[in-house]
């Protein structure tokens, strides 16, 4: 919504005249002078010619969700909308930037994806492009990359993105397959935390539990939902600090010489939102780790790629 430029007014107050203590009258005090405080203009709306726009055929100027952000619908709905509050949806997507390349969805349709409606695991502005989405709905969005955190396209040359959304559902977690890729996990019970981490214990170990700071020597190999492996079994001394992939520093802690975990990796914690990242954005990860037990080396290694 535009804000209209408003005039603030000071109000005249107008003074009776004063009957002085010896009977004489004072002359009225003069009304102060009306002053207009000037409010700036509000910024332009974005100039963007919806017919150049990838994707979706769309017409009219869009409505201006946030700073240089415009959207259009391309399918109405009237099923349940987004909450404010951050959550998890998922969603089917097609995504370019402004000169034609495409980074998300190809010539076989969208790329379905389950994907945080917040900022914060994201990039900024995508929480205002997807407010008020409908169940059902397809949206184009416009977001300029100008002044954008975490912004996805362009590196040091940051381009515009354009993104047809249909927002299939949310707050519901992904469907995995079964059974899971890698070890089996035969009757472990599913465990899980806030920060949208979930893991089975498949083996028991003995010993000191891990902790944040130590450093160990684990197994680990990975997998894509679908059984596609993006990382083989390999060996390695890592140390529970910031520079690990934040699922494997969180599913680590806990896990005694011995014992294995396979975890299921929401993209915030593992792969990430950056469509020119090591791993498919938006992916769910699945990850077999073994506690091998007590670095012996001082040479660490990253056991898995950080989060894009």
């Amino acid at each position: 919504m535009i804000n209209m430029p408003r005039t603030i007014t000071v109000s005249l107050i107008a003074t009776a005249s004063l009957i002085a203590c010896d009977g004489t009258s004072q002359e009225a005090s003069k009304p102060t002078a009306t002053k207009t405080a000037k409010v700036p203009p509000p910024p332009a709306k974005p100039a963007v010619d919806p017919a150049g726009l990838p994707g979706a055929p769309v017409t009219g100027d869009g409505t201006e969700l946030g700073k240089d952000i415009l959207a259009w619908t391309v399918t109405p709905s009237t099923g349940e909308m987004l909450p404010v509050e951050p959550t998890t949806a998922t969603m089917r997507v097609n995504g370019w930037s402004m000169n034609g390349t495409q980074y998300f969805g190809g010539p076989d349709g969208p790329d379905e994806l389950t994907l945080p409606t917040g900022d914060d695991a994201a990039f900024s502005g995508w929480s205002t492009a997807v407010s008020d989405m409908k169940i059902g709905e397809t949206r184009k969005v416009w977001i300029s990359a100008a002044d954008r955190d975490h912004w996805p396209l362009g590196g040091a040359n940051p381009q515009d993105l354009v993104m047809d959304i249909e927002l299939v559902s949310f707050g519901i977690e992904p469907a995995m397959p079964n059974p899971l890729p890698g070890a089996s996990i035969g009757d472990a019970a599913k465990n899980g935390s806030s920060s949208g981490l979930r893991w089975y214990d498949t083996a028991t170990g003995s010993g000191t539990p891990l902790a944040a700071g130590d450093t160990a020597t684990i197994r680990c190999a990975g997998w894509l939902t679908d059984g596609t492996p993006w990382r083989t079994t390999a060996t390695v001394t890592v140390t529970i600090n910031d520079s690990l992939m934040p699922a494997l520093a969180e599913g680590l802690t806990g896990m005694a010489p011995g014992s294995s975990r396979k975890l299921i990796v929401p993209p915030d914690l593992g792969a990430g939102f950056n469509p020119m990242g090591e791993l498919p954005a938006g992916s769910t990860l699945i990850v077999d780790v073994d506690y091998v037990g007590n670095a012996t080396s001082a040479t660490s290694a990253s056991a898995t790629p950080a989060a894009e």
